[in-house]
């Protein structure tokens, strides 16, 4: 039983850890899978293996060290000066994805509660840091309640176009902005290196924490499924609202606004949740637990916000467009040098 909640509770802080501003609002989706139409779903379906061999690697390797933040496994995994050297570019991602993230509930604020930008940058840089203050409980907490949110909110607006004819039509017979099989298995290796990738700096000390083998593989699995099936139902809707939604920066919180009010104030809800959790994430991956005590963690996380909120008037489709494309790249061959090996780790 209690491996099984072991195993629950990674898979929510997986998904929890990936599923941010741009997958939840559309952007992200569309930009990797949504604009290859069909070839998008072939995507998906790599993209969900890769997200359980890698995510499962990184336990597993976080487990073997005892790790406590990313830096401990990048320190026994390499040598100090190709450690020093991955432990920069993982924080520069970390620091990139929590400015897209403040940038995500700024354009919420502005396109779905017509409210300034800033306020909205302002707010998750507030909730983000009086969570990130209690540690690796924080963490957990933040996606007990949001991940499951989430994929009720995702499947239910899924099956509701599946069940309109007009609709259904529209996602069996996608609109494509651009349609390689090539481009699109590229697309999903790159996406899925991206979001492993920036999940390091909470998965190897998750891993570190927990050590239970059995737990962390079904963790990794039951993670990487609900990812995947959070993907299809993301794009399907698009498919199902395309190619009006896609002028949008928050394409999901314009096809919400077209249902009940009460859709749309869920939709919301859901997405600001889904920043926070994945703010919360990054924070502990760029912190771990090192700062001793609450005020101390507090105070680290509000310097780190109020750096990266200085980025986002680059504006969050941008950050998305371009920024989360080189972060995969970026991602792939650090997977690749981290999760390929098969040598022992060096002992500390």
């Amino acid at each position: 039983m209690k491996a099984a909640k072991l195993a629950l509770q990674i898979a929510a802080v997986y998904i929890g850890t990936v599923v941010g501003a741009g997958f939840a609002s559309g952007q992200e989706v569309y930009q990797f899978f949504g604009r290859f139409g069909a070839w998008g779903f072939v995507g998906i379906c790599i993209a969900t293996c890769l997200f359980a061999w890698w995510g499962y690697r990184l336990l597993v390797l976080g487990a073997e060290c005892q790790a406590t933040s990313f830096r401990d496994l990048t320190a026994r995994a390499l040598s100090p000066w190709l450690a020093r050297g991955v432990d920069a570019l993982v924080m520069a991602m970390l620091f990139g994805t929590t400015t897209a993230m403040l940038a995500g509930t700024g354009a919420l604020f502005r396109e779905q509660l017509h409210l300034s930008y800033a306020l909205g940058v302002m707010c998750a840089m507030a909730v983000a840091a009086i969570t990130t203050a209690f540690g690796i409980r924080g963490l957990f907490g933040a996606n007990a309640a949001i991940v499951p949110a989430l994929c009720l909110f995702a499947a239910g607006l899924a099956l509701v176009n599946l069940g309109d004819p007009s609709r259904r039509w529209a996602i069996f017979h996608p609109h494509a902005a651009a349609g390689s099989v090539g481009a699109a298995v590229l697309s999903a290796l790159v996406y899925a290196a991206m979001n492993v990738g920036l999940s390091i700096g909470v998965l190897v000390p998750l891993g570190g924490r927990i050590r239970d083998l059995g737990a962390i593989r079904n963790g990794a699995i039951l993670g990487a499924l609900g990812l995947g099936a959070l993907l299809a139902s993301v794009a399907a809707t698009l498919f199902a609202h395309a190619p009006d939604a896609y002028q949008y920066a928050v394409p999901m919180g314009r096809i919400a606004a077209t249902y009940p009010r009460a859709v749309s104030v869920m939709f919301i809800a859901v997405l600001f949740g889904e920043i926070y959790s994945t703010l919360v994430g990054n924070l502990y991956g760029l912190l771990g637990e090192r700062p001793a005590t609450r005020r101390k963690r507090f105070a680290a996380a509000g310097l780190v916000l109020c750096a990266c909120a200085v980025f986002t008037a680059f504006g969050f489709r941008t950050i998305v467009q371009y920024g989360y494309t080189a972060f995969g790249w970026i991602a792939l061959w650090l997977l690749t040098l981290l999760t390929a090996a098969r040598g022992p780790l060096k002992t500390p």
